[in-house]
């Protein structure tokens, strides 16, 4: 219908259509309003990261809960620790879910090399200069001063005292004829250009951790009850194992007795469930024994995980594969050519993944998505 003034009337189906979507979302927003606090609380900390983010735009109860503090420390606290792997330039991080294993997120391609991960902690990646939230995209440098790089990086954590997210890492000495201290440990706050060097406290045990060419670090820190552990390990000469243990709150080293095994077998250490363990494996392919920390530098063997490798040769006929446990439940991650393979503690298939024309390579770093914010972000933001 035209009216004078040459504009058009809509039809009632017009109409009818143009309301529906306003019609929705009152209705959503009535829905949650007449919900107790409580239970609303409870369904947003059940929610994945992302369908939390959507919830902001559904009422402002919705958005003030999920953007109070306590309320997103809480729900990163019940986040499952994810795998992270790279493949085809891109980070990931998988999820298991039935048989299958299902990628999280992916991150944009920076470089033709991909994202590099250097450090991981509370949802936080180090990459390179920078430090990156995967889960909500956000990215700040390291130190305000572009000539301050940080390499070599041991470990990120969270310095208690402060509430400063904190870099471990070492370089060598301005100067080169300190023959005490062939290299400093060092520590700096995220965004901050001011590091802190650690008191190099020269043993005959330490004599390899401070040469010329460096810790040889095996794997990457493992931060348990604000104690960063490291692993070293020497494979040529006489091969041993060491365990240096980093406390984060006095910022002070340490060393603690590694598990009694063969040291010219492969070893991992990781957290399963809050506690310690160590994964050693004669070749990193075929089985892998499991050692776990007791009181008082005590380690005691758990139990042993065996491959099948008649199915894993169904997705690989020839060469090596990398095996590699991930969680608690001791998962075990098998990386060949195109595919990635999930196999329980009992050495059954339970999960797999293709990868087209590529080789996938899971990464020592494990990921608890977060949405808790910080201030380095919003720093670079404004």
């Amino acid at each position: 219908m035209l009216l004078r003034s040459g504009r058009r009337l809509p039809t009632l189906e017009e109409a009818a259509r143009a309301t529906v979507p306003r019609r929705r979302r009152r209705a959503r927003s009535d829905l949650f309003a007449g919900l107790p606090e409580e239970i609303l609380l409870d369904i947003l900390l059940r929610l994945p990261p992302k369908s939390v983010l959507r919830c902001h735009a559904v009422c402002r109860l919705c958005r003030r809960l999920a953007s109070d503090p306590a309320f997103l420390l809480d729900h990163h606290r019940r986040q499952p620790e994810l795998p992270l792997m790279t493949c085809g330039g891109r980070l990931r991080a998988l999820h298991r879910q039935a048989r299958r294993i299902h990628p999280v997120f992916r991150s944009p391609q920076v470089s033709r090399s991909g994202l590099t991960t250097d450090a991981s902690c509370d949802g936080l990646l180090i990459s390179g200069q920078h430090i990156f939230n995967p889960t909500t995209q956000q990215w700040a440098p390291l130190s305000p001063n572009p000539k301050h790089r940080v390499e070599n990086i041991l470990g990120l954590y969270r310095h208690r005292p402060s509430g400063e997210y904190r870099l471990l890492y070492w370089r060598y000495p301005n100067n080169l004829y300190n023959m005490d201290c062939l290299i400093e440990y060092r520590v700096l706050a995220v965004g901050k250009d001011d590091p802190k060097i650690i008191d190099c406290a020269v043993t005959p045990v330490e004599t390899e951790l401070i040469s010329r060419g460096g810790p040889a670090i095996f794997g990457t820190a493992v931060l348990l009850n604000a104690n960063l552990h490291l692993h070293w390990r020497k494979s040529f000469g006489v091969p041993y194992h060491r365990i240096l243990v980093f406390d984060t709150v006095a910022e002070s080293f340490r060393h603690m007795r590694p598990p009694a095994v063969n040291p010219r077998h492969v070893m991992h250490l990781l957290d399963m469930g809050g506690t310690l363990a160590a994964s050693t494996s004669k070749d990193g392919m075929t089985g892998m024994s499991i050692f776990m920390l007791q009181d008082h530098d005590v380690w005691a063997f758990r139990y042993r995980i065996t491959l099948p490798v008649v199915d894993i040769r169904r997705f690989q006929e020839r060469g090596d594969w990398w095996a590699k446990v991930v969680n608690k439940e001791g998962d075990v991650l098998v990386t060949c050519y195109e595919h990635l393979l999930l196999f329980d503690k009992t050495g059954d298939l339970v999960g797999s993944s293709k990868f087209d024309d590529d080789l996938p390579v899971v990464l020592p770093f494990r990921l608890k998505e977060s949405l808790v914010q910080h201030t380095f972000f919003q720093k670079t933001e404004n």
